[in-house]
């Protein structure tokens, strides 16, 4: 059945469901498990005027910062369960792309590059004011992903 899995997290309670399920489908098929957490940049980029009352290269580290931090704690979750991950960090040094690139888009990318067989994400992501910005990943991925497709719904 699926032999590579990739699995987008973000930190919120859905994504830890999904984590949770791609670690059980890795563990059940033997399967190579990626953990991958797109550093969305886009929103501290395209607010006008922000960059006067922050540092914005300072945001966006710290941005990477805790990605790194999210992505080191999955992978212990999974090798925790029995199963050995990796983990990507999905982001670009291209403002012009960080401007434009929806998170589906990272992840889609990043599925295709690694060759995974399916992608799981969680049904809803981060909620409040940065869900303005991020929109809905979920359905982004269902008219984007080239893979199967397994979403989980948050409790």
């Amino acid at each position: 059945m699926y032999k590579r899995i990739l699995v987008a997290v973000d930190d919120s309670a859905t994504s830890n469901a999904a984590l949770d399920e791609a670690i059980t489908l890795a563990k059940a098929l033997g399967a190579a498990l990626r953990i991958v957490h797109v550093a969305d940049e886009a929103p501290v980029r395209s607010t006008v005027g922000l960059e006067a009352l922050l540092d914005v290269a300072q945001v966006e580290e710290a941005m990477r910062k805790a990605g790194k931090a999210l992505l080191e704690a999955a992978v212990k979750k999974a090798a925790d369960a029995g199963v050995q991950a990796d983990s990507a960090l999905l982001e670009s040094d291209n403002k012009i792309e960080l401007a434009h690139k929806r998170v589906a888009e990272w992840i889609v990318e990043g599925a295709n590059a690694w060759q995974a067989d399916v992608i799981v994400a969680g049904t809803h992501g981060r909620r409040g004011f940065a869900r303005l910005f991020v929109g809905n990943v979920a359905e982004d991925l269902v008219r984007l992903a080239t893979t199967s497709l397994v979403l989980v719904r948050g409790k």
